[in-house]
């Protein structure tokens, strides 16, 4: 026994549990308002964030206490008050800041609350139905998304796939493919009121939020459908369609593929957005892959297993997303030059 390299093994198994531990006092100080009230007010001290959230002190403090303890917050002895810096919050607590993350702590809850059934899947064969994950888990993955589709997806992602603008502006019809919430949905139909929208998705919660939320904004040219794994109708046409971070997730990427080329009019286009990870798992051996990993073991892969699919996983890589779309009937397949921390872009027709 190497004692240097049980030791190491030790120390990550320990920050890992740490960060679990952490994430667990995040999501109750998210779902309580905590985070907010003291974006909002800080410095406080315990007793004075409790009251103004309308909690229990000792709680709090044990909460204000962990999240200091982990630099999320900062606690001046002096005066025994905890202050959230205007970054921490942005990331955090404003849920509609470009650069907010905080929907991952509602995630993580979701991926502990199926582990029975990944278990069972394990050793049964099949997977875990994307219902099992509970309302906390869409809203998470809403709430992570949703801030970039908000300030990228106009501004950055559409103009960099050639004349798409242009057409958008113009009037074209445009299928938006496992929409989730809509946030994609609605941001185009905002920004391009000539065009017309429709958001596709499997989950029922989903739909209903998206067109609650376009009802609350009056939009005309957007509407949303529940559709199953196969994809979009045979019958439907488009001039463009987007998918973001959907196609790893479905049972059959192939055939989900093949459906949105059948849809496509001549001359349209089709935005695939996947995660940005490389084509061996050698090459993936990192944070950024340890997550797309850890992800793809908890949700992505058995969600398509229990539909009977393929479960290919977050981290397939561009060889075989672009293998699929050729396998599909499609002739090129063309990364796109946007920089993004998390996925890659691609422009396929």
């Amino acid at each position: 026994m190497n004692d240097e390299k049980i030791k190491a093994i030790t120390e990550r198994y320990m920050n890992a549990t740490t960060g679990a531990a952490v994430m667990a006092v995040m999501a109750v100080a998210d779902q309580t308002g905590l985070l907010t009230t003291l974006a909002a007010h800080s410095p406080m001290t315990a007793a004075a964030a409790a009251a103004q959230a309308g909690l229990q002190e000792r709680l709090v403090r044990e909460i204000l206490a962990a999240l200091s303890a982990a630099e999320f917050l900062e606690y001046n002895p002096a005066d025994e008050t905890y202050a959230m810096s205007d970054e921490c919050a942005a990331c955090i607590a404003d849920d509609n800041h470009e650069r907010f993350i905080g929907g991952w702590s509602q995630i993580i809850g979701g991926l502990h609350k199926v582990v029975p059934h990944v278990v069972k899947a394990c050793r049964e064969g099949g997977g875990v139905p994307y219902s099992e994950y509970g309302p906390g888990m869409v809203a998470g993955m809403a709430r992570v998304s949703a801030p970039e589709v908000r300030a990228e997806l106009t501004s950055t992602w559409l103009p960099a796939v050639p004349g798409l603008v242009e057409r958008l502006r113009t009037g074209v019809t445009v299928a938006d493919l496992g929409c989730g919430g809509g946030d994609a949905s609605l941001a185009m139909a905002r920004a391009f009121p000539k065009s017309q929208f429709v958001g596709f998705d499997t989950d029922t919660t989903s739909i209903e939020r998206a067109r609650a939320a376009a009802a609350s904004e009056s939009l005309t040219n957007v509407s949303f459908e529940c559709i199953g794994q196969a994809g979009i109708a045979r019958e439907a046409r488009f001039d463009f369609v987007i998918a973001i971070d959907v196609i790893h997730d479905v049972a059959h990427p192939t055939e989900v593929l093949t459906r949105v080329r059948e849809v496509l009019r001549e001359g349209g286009s089709f935005l695939l957005v996947e995660p940005d990870a490389a084509d061996k798992l050698e090459d993936n051996l990192n944070p950024s892959g340890t997550l797309l990993y850890a992800m793809s073991t908890m949700h992505c892969a058995p969600i398509s297993l229990a539909e009977g699919g393929e479960g290919v996983g977050a981290a397939w890589g561009p060889a075989r997303a672009e293998a699929c779309c050729r396998a599909a009937g499609f002739s090129t397949f063309e990364r796109l030059p946007i920089e993004n921390s998390y996925n890659a872009f691609y422009d396929v027709r």
